[in-house]
C-alpha cells in the first residue's frame, strides 16, 4: 500500500489546490468592501440609517459646489457622499468617487434603496438615491448641490447603484 500526502495550499481568489486538484472557492467580499459596509440585524434600523442619510444630504441642497470640498458648507460630489455618511452613520467611505464604487458592494437597478450610492460617467459622478427616481448630488460648480432625476444626460450615462447600509 503506497501512502500518499494531500497538501493544501491557498492559491488566488480563494481557490485551493488539494493534491493537485484546483478546487474554486467561492467569491467572498473584498477586504475594503467589508470595511466599507454598514451591517445591521434589524431591519428598521436599516430603514432609519438609509432616512438619515438621505436627510443628511437633502439638508444640504443649495450649498456650493467646490472641487476638492466635503463640507460642511460645500461639497463635490464624492465630498457630499462621504460627509452624508460620516454624519448620519459615523462611517468614514472613502474620499472618491472611483475609491467609493470599487470599495462597495454592487446592486442592481432594481434592488435599489434610498440611501444607496449611484454612479455615472464611468464612476467619475457619484449621487445619493433618494427614491422615486431621484438622487442628491453635488452637481458641478454654479450648480451646486441639488436634487435631479435619474434622465438625460444622467440617465445616460448611469453606471451603476452600490449598497452601504444592509441587512447583517
Amino acid at each position: 500500500m503506497v501512502a500518499t500526502r494531500t497538501r493544501l495550499m491557498a492559491g488566488a481568489a480563494g481557490a485551493v489546490v488539494a493534491g493537485g486538484l484546483l478546487v474554486a472557492a467561492p467569491p467572498a467580499a473584498t477586504s475594503a468592501e467589508a470595511a466599507n459596509r454598514i451591517n445591521v440585524k434589524k431591519a428598521a434600523k436599516v430603514k432609519q440609517l438609509r432616512k438619515a442619510v438621505v436627510k443628511t444630504a437633502r439638508n444640504q441642497v443649495g450649498s456650493s459646489y467646490v472641487f476638492g470640498s466635503a463640507g460642511p458648507n460645500s461639497f463635490d460630489c464624492s465630498g457630499l457622499v462621504h460627509y452624508s455618511y460620516r454624519k448620519a452613520t459615523g462611517k468614514s467611505l472613502p474620499r472618491t468617487s472611483h475609491s467609493q464604487r470599487a470599495s462597495l458592494k454592487r446592486v442592481s437597478a432594481k434592488n435599489r434603496k434610498p440611501g444607496d450610492l449611484v454612479f455615472f460617467n464611468g464612476n467619475g459622478h457619484v449621487a445619493i438615491y433618494i427614491g422615486k427616481n431621484k438622487i442628491v448630488h453635488a452637481a458641478r460648480s454654479g450648480r451646486g448641490v441639488r436634487i435631479d432625476n435619474i434622465s438625460g444626460w444622467y440617465g445616460s450615462t448611469l453606471g451603476g447603484y452600490s449598497r452601504v447600509v444592509q441587512r447583517a
